[in-house]
């Protein structure tokens, strides 16, 4: 399935870069095309955070995303690190005392405000204390706007956004008015980013995090298994962490350590987010199947082996062995870009690696080649008859898996 989001720049008076904004697309045509409005924000979060990656997207320049009332309200800006969004407050939200409290709330842990399509209206003069930017559709500005833009800037020292800027004259002319900022297609029309994206959540996972999220206590271990159960959770997990660490995540070594690197509150945040979004059934598709299986697998082998410790990152590699089937890039170049640890890309790839005769024993049991399977079975000091049966309750975890994602879509 592919996946999109239009990215269009804002500059500064030198025309450096200073912050993208984050538009919804729903294909390749370069419009808005009129989808809810707080769908389409939980769509450009999701598809930004956890599916193409917000450091390939911006490359750590701040994102400006449209926040409707109802997603405000629920809080949603603060599951996102303040260093790397800017909240626009949409110009469809009337003024209230809980619009005032929301962006108070906001401007205290740190975050950048913005209001978006501003018309200027005295009922919104409490909030400028709390605002950084206003956006203004420049194609409309008059004069008697202009003025009050000079006088809101001495007051309050609120940055002004000029938008819809087509033509060399309108942008002196903003530049004139006292804008400081600019965006529109006198430099660049938005570009709509394409990725290939794993499916949904399974229905299993989303109510299994539904329940979580309303309990006063929050149950890790249990979400780190419901994750481990679902590669499209693990994939966005893995692109969650790089999103919000950028360059600085370590590299993962497994899903448990990707949830810790992240924390509980962040953790808890993005599980929530994922559950705005409907869900679907993954594991009719038959390379997903396969990867919980191989992983399963690689899991009890590790146990068989005495290798407690590694258990976790081998049922990790076995996640990661089939993405580059999924999002159809070079498997290397995805776990570059995931900040995969090295021994499980050494396990993959390098034949003098233990986890690398692990896998191959593995994948000889998955195609049935059982005279390499025994050979390496004897490597290793294992019974291949024994590793025949746990392949299949391996197999049957999985059928079980499905059963529960089948009955939770009846209910």
């Amino acid at each position: 399935m592919d996946i999109y989001v239009g990215r269009q720049p804002i500059l500064n008076k030198k025309y450096e870069l200073f912050g993208y904004e984050l538009l919804y697309r729903s294909g390749e045509q370069n419009f808005y095309d009129s989808i809810d409005g707080d769908h389409a924000t939980i769509d450009v979060l999701i598809n930004s955070f956890m599916n193409i990656g917000i450091e390939k997207l911006t490359n750590g320049a701040r994102c400006f995303i449209n926040f409707t009332e109802k997603l405000l309200e629920k809080n949603i800006p603060l599951y996102f690190p303040n260093k790397l969004i800017v909240v626009e407050i949409l110009e469809t939200i009337p003024y209230s005392e809980k619009l005032l409290h929301i962006c108070k709330n906001l401007k205290e842990k740190g975050y950048i405000i913005a209001l978006d399509d501003f018309v200027f209206q005295a009922d919104y003069r409490p909030l400028f204390p709390y605002i950084d930017f206003i956006k203004i559709d420049f194609f409309d500005l008059n004069i008697e706007q202009a003025r009050y833009i000079q006088n809101i800037i001495k007051q309050y020292n609120i940055q002004f956004i000029a938008e819809k800027v087509e033509t060399h004259d309108q942008l002196q002319l903003a530049t004139h008015h006292g804008f400081s900022y600019f965006q529109g297609y006198f430099f660049n029309k938005p570009v709509v980013l394409k990725e290939k994206s794993l499916p949904k959540i399974t229905n299993t996972s989303r109510l299994t995090l539904l329940k979580q999220m309303n309990q006063a206590e929050f149950n890790f271990d249990k979400i780190v298994k419901t994750i481990e159960n679902d590669p499209s959770l693990a994939y966005r997990l893995l692109k969650v962490v790089n999103s919000f660490f950028l360059y600085s995540s370590p590299k993962i070594k497994s899903i448990r350590h990707a949830a810790i690197l992240l924390g509980a509150s962040y953790l808890r945040s993005w599980l929530t987010i994922l559950t705005f979004q409907e869900a679907s059934n993954p594991f009719e598709n038959e390379v997903i199947v396969n990867s919980l299986i191989r992983a399963k697998m690689l899991e009890q082998v590790a146990v068989c082996l005495n290798m407690h410790e590694e258990k976790d990152s081998l049922f990790f590699m076995g996640i990661c062995s089939s993405l580059h089937i999924l999002l159809e890039r070079p498997l290397a170049d995805i776990l570059d870009e995931l900040n995969v640890d090295e021994a499980i890309k050494d396990g993959l790839f390098k034949e003098k690696h233990l986890f690398f005769g692990l896998y191959q024993f593995v994948l000889a049991i998955e195609l049935n080649d059982l005279m390499k399977a025994k050979q390496l079975a004897e490597e290793l000091g294992l019974s291949l008859s024994e590793a025949l049966l746990w392949y299949q309750q391996c197999i049957e975890w999985v059928v079980q898996l499905q059963r529960n994602s089948v009955n939770s879509e009846q209910r």
